[in-house]
């Protein structure tokens, strides 16, 4: 029993002080209509896989063969405004790689070759910021018709602030439930004296 602490209190401060990689790879195929997605903790461990389509009423998420969520375009501008940035991350890298049809087309060219100068402007801009970032920005042109993103980007996360944000959103959720529970019980109270 004297282990689990001391092993609990190790991997708690391993956590804590030392960086968290957290790496997303993305894959959209614009004519399949979906796009996959993988999450990982040190390209290791993997957190969530699963794929995502576009419907009439919002993104579905499908995480496993009967497991599914969809997150409603209404919800997606109000979760915006609630989306607060922290100083808990850093980027750590972003490549893309851009497939397009069209290589015959002299517009798909200079498309593509908008696309390349747009990624190293960008990159001189993040290169600014955060010194350590690797970004790359390619595209392929094939002569079939076609437009596929590739996504891969790493983010190394502060566990410390981590560790605050999630506190203060349990606690967040556990007023918000404290609310509710008495604004229940007042409304009760208010029904059995409206009887009597």
């Amino acid at each position: 029993m004297g282990e689990f602490f001391v092993y609990s209190f190790f991997f708690g401060a391993l956590f804590t002080f030392f960086p968290v990689f957290v790496y997303a790879d993305f894959y959209l195929d614009v004519a399949a209509n979906k796009g996959w997605f993988s999450l990982s903790l040190y390209h290791r461990l993997r957190l969530l896989k699963g794929y995502a389509q576009l419907r009439r009423e919002g993104i579905v998420f499908h995480l496993t063969k009967k497991k599914a969520f969809i997150l409603p375009f209404a919800e997606m501008s109000s979760a915006r405004k609630k989306f607060e940035i922290t100083q808990g991350f850093q980027p750590w890298r972003f490549h893309q790689v851009l497939e397009m049809g069209g290589a015959e087309d002299v517009r798909m060219c200079m498309i593509a070759a908008a696309i390349r100068a747009f990624g190293g402007a960008l990159y001189g801009i993040a290169k600014e910021k955060y010194a350590t970032i690797s970004l790359q920005n390619n595209v392929i042109l094939y002569e079939e018709s076609r437009l596929r993103v590739s996504v891969q980007t790493a983010t190394v996360f502060n566990g410390l602030v981590l560790s605050m944000a999630l506190g203060k959103t349990i606690l967040e959720g556990i007023i918000e439930w404290m609310r509710k529970k008495r604004s229940t019980a007042s409304w009760k109270r208010r029904q059995r004296s409206s009887q009597v």
